[in-house]
């Protein structure tokens, strides 16, 4: 069976239960990139978050059959960098005087309950409300820059506008998007 870009998460996991490589392998195509950034950013060596972000999804092969395929897939990835992340931590973290494990568990809290599967899902949720609420025009726009990856001067003709108008308007719609997602996730508990 071939893949398609409109194969959803939970299809490409069943496929990947199945040892469908060419599956996971989209999967992983799908978040290796975010999963990659969100390890780069709190370590300074660029290979050892590659290694990490690599066994992440080794691991996450794995242990395929125990993840509940009507979850985040991304999230779940990521849920287990960061817990590598912690490990690796752990191991090469300097020898601290003080109160320092306060702190950790603190920053360790705080990355749970940010990176949680639950706040992802309310995110999208809010996100995919945020969207219903735009114009036609606007949701095109979107569209054609973000899922159809045409560039701004592409879009830029289709629209018969100058470049740093089309700029200007994804630059509000993005800038829109942001205050509508956060005004929504303000009004839920975390």
């Amino acid at each position: 069976m071939s893949l398609s870009m409109e194969d959803d998460d939970k299809t490409l996991v069943l496929r990947s239960r199945s040892a469908d490589m060419a599956a996971y392998s989209e999967l992983v195509r799908r978040y290796q990139g975010n999963v990659r950034a969100c390890i780069a950013v709190r370590l300074t060596g660029k290979h050892e978050a590659e290694d990490l972000a690599q066994e992440a999804f080794i691991i996450a092969y794995r242990k395929l059959e125990d993840f509940d395929a009507d979850r985040s897939f991304g999230a779940w990835v990521r849920s287990i960098a960061f817990n590598l992340l912690r490990n690796y931590w752990r191991k090469h973290r300097p020898t601290v005087v003080g109160g320092a494990e306060e702190l950790e568990a603190l920053v360790d809290e705080h990355i749970g309950i940010v990176y949680s599967e639950r706040h992802e899902s309310d995110t999208m949720a809010a996100l995919r409300h945020c969207m219903e609420r735009l114009d036609e025009d606007a949701k095109k726009l979107l569209a054609m820059h973000y899922t159809d990856e045409m560039s701004v001067a592409e879009i830029r003709e289709e629209f018969g506008v100058k470049h740093s108008t089309m700029t200007m308007r994804l630059h509000r719609l993005r800038d829109q998007l942001k205050k509508c997602i956060t005004e929504k996730e303000g009004s839920c508990p975390v």
